[in-house]
């Protein structure tokens, strides 16, 4: 394994890199003293593991991230801070971050985290050399002259000159609908990919059990096809670690009906099942349904062939059942809400089931997916967060382990979830084992208390409440109530009566109705500047930002 330390506090490196020497003898490592450093030295060996800090000279740790992920340049990256900040965490997971460490780091959990590495850098080996075989395979099958001629194409980038060398398939002067079918020969879920054993020799035994699959499949969509007119069914080549690919390109007969040829490709998906996950994104020409023939000139088959392909995206929502008309899809906004609170989830995972949090969950995921119309990507950008959020809310209350199942869930699992079943089922599976972890901890007297506690902030929070007044009301010493508090929640007594204020005047800014200054004053806070400080420190934006965002149309109020 090559590692890189990237950090400016010469101490720190030193410590770090004996302690990675001692843990891994046969491992190289290197440092560097800021982000501008380390970027050169990923671009000129990109090391398998980047352990960063964040605050540095000349260029910080999220900046160096962000340049990684611009570039393209992959490589683990785990940021190390001193700051326990979930935004600093946040942007990290948002820019590709492994994981994220707490300085002075924990040799047990460095130990972990790079067990957690060498297992995933082998995997992604042994998919790589998997799919660069699949791939020789196939180009071996098709000749190469015509494969790069389709991908042209495709593409509209076939010159002029060669058109000829590719239309010898007459149909291909004239297309109307394209389809592109997806293969993915490995239906488990993402973690029972990441973790089976592969034996020596078995590449030819799937590959020769593959071959066959694979062109009586071609077969079967160009019978298909030839229901609707005339057609021709191809390989495309992909990228390695990516699913195979099948074109279908059709030059139609009579007037389209997406219903009839939906009904085709759903049977070979549901005849096909046995050997993998099918699905199929289909472009069409907007006249092909007026006089049963399109113009199918050249330049249209780009705009058909990213249709398809965008359509193909989004058969990972489960409402469409692998079959996607790129018509039938409705832009959504980038910045689709999601209406899953954070402390609300926490909370719902310290009931005694873990119903109530499964709930939440899938209801906000499923509002979130537009009923099949939301980009894949945002839903699962939007559940490595929620668990990174989950993580960061129970780190210091919840099993380690629970920390690494939800860390190796952000960083790989979920963007190796095939579908929005998946998704869920994986999601469903993290909030479980926090629950489990969380219930194990609800014993004793201790444990009732803090909980009637909790309530009492939440029915007190308007007044001028302390830690001490707290204490004399449960019959606790103050500073043996404080570590209470702490020990069973993660959060200070302050931070949970900074919460409740917060999320009340979140519900105020939201309804509009008050001015800053009495949402202040009824949330406990007597100077509104005071509170207008903590409201941006808390949540990110003014509360007067907040408002016209919570209320994008309702009329400009004044700030008090």
């Amino acid at each position: 394994m090559n590692i890189l330390i990237v950090d400016d506090e010469p101490r720190h490196v030193r410590g770090m890199v004996h302690m990675l020497r001692t843990m891994r003898p046969d491992a190289r490592v290197t440092t560097a003293k800021d982000g501008e450093t380390a970027l050169a030295s990923v671009r000129a060996e990109l090391p398998d593991v980047v352990l960063s800090d964040i605050q540095m000279p000349n260029m910080d740790g999220l900046t160096f991230l962000k340049r990684l992920e611009e570039e393209e340049l992959r490589t683990k990256v785990v940021m190390v801070s001193a700051y326990n900040l979930f935004e600093y965490a946040q942007t990290a997971v948002r820019h590709g971050a492994y994981d994220y460490l707490l300085k002075p780091v924990d040799t047990g959990k460095v130990d972990a985290l790079l067990e957690r590495l060498e297992q995933q850098l082998a995997a992604e080996l042994q998919e790589r050399e998997a799919s660069a075989e699949m791939l020789q395979r196939l180009q071996l099958a098709s000749p190469a002259y015509r494969s790069r001629l389709l991908h042209q194409w495709l593409a509209g980038e076939l010159p002029a000159e060669e058109r000829a060398g590719l239309y010898d398939w007459e149909l291909l002067r004239e297309v109307d609908v394209l389809i592109v079918t997806e293969i993915n020969r490995q239906p488990q879920r993402p973690t029972e990919m990441i973790s089976k054993p592969r034996n020596s020799g078995d590449s030819d035994k799937e590959a020769d059990s593959q071959s066959m699959p694979l062109q009586a499949l071609t077969e079967e969509l160009s019978r298909l096809a030839s229901a609707f007119g005339q057609a021709c069914v191809f390989p495309l080549q992909t990228e390695p670690n990516q699913a195979m690919r099948l074109v279908t390109a059709l030059k139609l007969a009579k007037p389209l009906r997406q219903e009839e040829l939906r009904g085709a490709l759903l049977a070979i998906t549901d005849a096909w099942r046995q050997h993998g996950i099918i699905r199929h994104g289909i472009g069409s020409m907007p006249t092909s349904g007026e006089e049963g023939m399109g113009s199918g000139e050249y330049a249209d088959i780009p705009s058909l062939y990213r249709q398809a392909r965008t359509a193909l995206g989004f058969a990972f929502h489960d409402e469409w059942q692998g079959v996607v008309f790129g018509e039938a899809l409705i832009p959504q906004s980038a910045s689709a809400a999601f209406s899953l609170d954070g402390e609300e989830l926490f909370e719902a995972l310290q009931e005694p089931t873990p119903a109530a949090a499964e709930a939440l969950c899938r209801r906000a995921f499923r509002e979130l997916a537009a009923q099949g119309h939301a980009e894949p990507k945002l839903m699962k950008d939007h559940a490595a967060l929620m668990l990174m959020k989950i993580k960061s809310r129970t780190r210091d209350i919840v099993d380690p382990q629970v920390g690494n199942v939800l860390t190796g869930a952000a960083a790989s699992d979920i963007a190796a979830c095939p579908s929005s079943s998946a998704l869920m089922e994986l999601l469903l599976e993290c909030l479980n084992a926090v629950q489990r972890s969380l219930a194990e901890r609800k014993q004793g007297r201790g444990e009732f208390v803090v909980d009637t506690c909790l309530s009492w902030i939440q029915a007190n929070y308007q007044a001028d409440i302390t830690l001490e007044m707290a204490a004399v009301q449960f019959h606790f010493n103050a500073s043996y109530f404080s570590t209470l508090i702490k020990s069973r929640t993660g959060r200070s007594f302050s931070e949970h009566v900074t919460e409740a204020r917060m999320r009340r005047a979140k519900e105020l800014l939201a309804a509009g109705r008050l001015k800053i200054y009495e949402i202040a004053d009824q949330c406990g806070y007597r100077d509104t500047k005071y509170f207008t400080r903590m409201f941006k420190r808390q949540v990110g934006l003014s509360p007067e930002a907040y408002k016209h965002t919570a209320r994008p149309n309702a009329g400009n109020e004044e700030a008090p």
